[in-house]
C-alpha cells in the first residue's frame, strides 16, 4: 500500500537517513537533492519560502521525496500560492523529487492526488527536470488523468556533460583535433610565458580563505558574475555549503597558481561517479592565457583519473563548455495549475 506523508520542515532521525539512501539509490540523485544541501539553501536563500517535505512510503519503506517552497506571489490576476521545488534555480542546478527508477510513477501518483485535495495553492512549477528521466512523462500523465491544468511545458535550461568513463586518454580521443590541439597548447603556452602553473587543491582548513580569493576573483570580471557573488548573502551560501561538505571533499576548491599566484579558481562538487563544476573565476589581466580552462582541462583529467564516469558543467549553455567537447542534458519545466 502507498501512504503520502506531510511534514512542515525537514524530517530529522531515521527518515532523514533514508533519504539519504534514496538520493544514492537514485541514478539521477545529486547533491541538490540531499535534505543537507537544501537545508543549507533554506536557511540562507530560502527564507522567504515555507518548507515542506512530502515522503512516499510503501509498506513502510521510504520510497519517494518531494521537497517544496511554497511562496506567494504576483500575477495578473492577483496573488497566488505557487509551489516549487525546493533549491531555486539560482544556485541549484538539478531539481524535483528523488526515487529508484521503478518507484517514480506510483511516486508522482501518490503526491499529485494528494495535491488534488488541497486547497493551499494554485500552481505547481515543475522544473530542474532532466528530460532524459522518467519524471516529466510521469507529471504530464498524471496531471492528464487527474484534470490538473497545464500552463507550460518547455525546455528551461542545460547542463553540458562529458562522458569521461573510458579515462582520460579516450576522453582526448574522442575530441576532433582541433580542439585536442587547442587544449594542450593553452596549458604549455601559460606555462612557458609565466613561468610555471601548478594546480592545488585547498585543504578543508584553508577553505574559508581559499573562497575569499575566489569571490575576488569573481567580482572583478564585467559579467553578471560579478553582481552575483558581491551579493552578501551569496557568500554566506557558499560558505556555509563549504562547512557543510568540504570536510568529505563533497565540495572542492581548486586553484591554479601562475608563477606562484593565484590565477584561477573552482568550486566542485564530486559525488560518487559525477563531478560536477559548481563555479569558476579567474584573474581577469590573465585572460589571454585562458587560465580557467587550463584548470578546468586538469579538473576533467583529476576526474577521469579519480574514476569518475561523468564531468557535468552543470547549468548554463556558455562557449567555454562545448570547447572541451560537452553534450548538451536538457532540463524541463511544467507549470501545474489546480482547477
Amino acid at each position: 500500500m502507498t501512504e503520502l506523508r506531510t511534514h512542515a520542515g525537514f524530517p530529522s532521525g531515521p527518515l532523514r537517513a533514508e533519504w539519504e539512501v534514496l538520493v544514492t539509490d537514485d541514478p539521477d540523485g545529486t547533491i541538490f537533492h540531499t535534505p543537507r544541501y537544501l537545508e543549507t539553501w533554506h536557511r540562507v536563500l530560502g527564507q522567504r519560502t515555507h518548507a515542506r517535505v512530502r515522503t512516499v512510503h510503501r509498506d513502510g519503506r521510504l520510497i519517494g521525496v518531494v521537497p517544496e517552497a511554497h511562496e506567494r506571489e504576483g500575477s495578473p490576476t492577483g496573488p497566488i500560492e505557487v509551489i516549487r521545488f525546493m533549491g531555486g534555480t539560482e544556485v541549484t542546478d538539478y531539481l524535483g523529487p528523488v526515487a529508484r527508477p521503478e518507484d517514480r510513477a506510483d511516486v508522482v501518483t501518490a503526491y499529485l492526488e494528494a495535491l488534488v485535495g488541497d486547497v493551499d495553492w494554485d500552481e505547481l512549477v515543475v522544473s530542474g527536470i532532466p528530460a532524459d528521466t522518467a519524471w516529466p512523462t510521469a507529471f504530464l500523465a498524471e496531471a492528464e488523468r487527474l484534470g490538473i491544468g497545464v500552463l507550460e511545458d518547455a525546455d528551461e535550461a542545460v547542463c553540458p556533460r562529458l562522458d569521461i568513463a573510458d579515462g582520460y586518454d579516450a576522453y582526448l580521443d574522442r575530441l576532433p583535433g582541433k580542439q585536442r590541439h587547442e587544449l594542450k597548447r593553452k596549458a604549455r603556452k601559460l606555462a612557458r610565458d609565466l613561468g610555471g602553473v601548478r594546480l592545488v587543491e585547498v585543504p578543508d582548513a584553508d577553505v574559508e580563505e581559499g573562497l575569499e580569493t575566489f569571490f575576488e576573483m569573481a567580482t572583478e570580471t564585467d559579467t553578471e558574475k560579478s553582481g552575483f557573488f558581491a551579493k552578501d548573502d551569496m557568500r554566506r551560501f557558499f560558505r556555509e555549503l563549504a562547512d557543510e561538505f568540504a570536510g568529505e571533499r563533497v565540495l572542492r576548491l581548486h586553484l591554479l597558481e601562475v608563477a606562484g599566484a593565484p590565477g584561477a579558481a573552482t568550486v566542485s562538487l564530486v559525488q560518487g561517479p559525477e563531478w560536477g563544476l559548481y563555479n569558476s573565476a579567474f584573474d581577469q589581466s590573465l585572460a589571454s592565457l585562458a587560465p580557467g580552462m587550463v584548470l578546468v582541462g586538469e579538473l576533467i583529467r583529476m576526474a577521469a583519473e579519480e574514476g569518475c564516469r561523468v564531468f557535468d558543467l552543470l547549468r548554463g549553455d556558455e562557449p567555454y563548455k562545448y570547447r572541451f567537447g560537452a553534450v548538451d542534458r536538457s532540463l524541463r519545466r511544467l507549470t501545474l495549475a489546480r482547477r
